[in-house]
């Protein structure tokens, strides 16, 4: 069925309405008018402005408080995956390497966005990361790579097999999964695979 609705948009306004679409899908939140503008490659603001003005008028946007939201994307952010479970990884010392329990958990879809099928979650044991707000027994998501950048959270295999979540820091040539506790110290480890990202975190409380 075609959407008459879009046959209103020009060109330009369906490049922009389908930007802020892909951001929020991406963050699981709108863009600034700034954001939008550097996704866009629109260096002026207030054309940014008025094509979101443009969008509001036909019905595909609202704002409110300086805040984007998309007609239609409330229903999708409240939507729910389920997300296969890797077991525990320690935020402490390296042990042995997860395996998949078999288990899976429902996440917000918004938390995964376009990386469905390509994501999965560990159960945290241990408080090496308690400064970046991942404490012991938390759910973290991670997208599945083997390619991070430094000051990512990541999880790690190291050359024994055991695996870890830290920050990567790369310096000169050098390789550190890093704690984010002072109680635990870096790992040098050059040769650490990444076996994937964070990109989320899920409590209950």
């Amino acid at each position: 069925m075609v959407n008459t609705l879009r046959r209103e948009l020009t060109l330009r306004q369906a490049k922009v309405l389908k930007a802020v679409e892909d951001y929020v899908l991406e963050h699981g939140y709108a863009p600034t008018i700034r954001q939008l503008g550097s996704a866009l490659k629109i260096p002026s603001p207030s054309a940014v402005l008025k094509h979101l003005q443009s969008l509001e008028r036909k019905g595909y946007i609202s704002r409110a408080d300086g805040e984007i939201r998309v007609a239609g994307l409330p229903a999708l952010v409240e939507s729910q995956v389920r997300v296969p479970v890797a077991g525990l990884v320690p935020a402490g010392g390296p042990r042995e390497s997860f395996d998949a329990t078999g288990e899976a958990m429902d996440v917000p879809s918004w938390m995964v966005g376009r990386r469905r099928g390509n994501v999965f979650c560990i159960r945290v044991d241990g408080k090496s990361m308690i400064d970046a707000y991942i404490d012991d027994g938390d759910h973290v998501l991670l997208e599945r790579t083997n390619l991070a950048n430094s000051g990512e959270m990541v999880v790690a295999m190291l050359d024994d097999g055991s695996v870890t979540l830290k920050r990567l820091r790369r310096d000169n040539g050098h390789v550190f999964l890093v704690p984010e506790n002072p109680a635990f110290q870096p790992i040098e480890a050059p040769s650490a695979k990444i076996l994937g990202r964070v990109i989320g975190i899920m409590r209950k409380y």
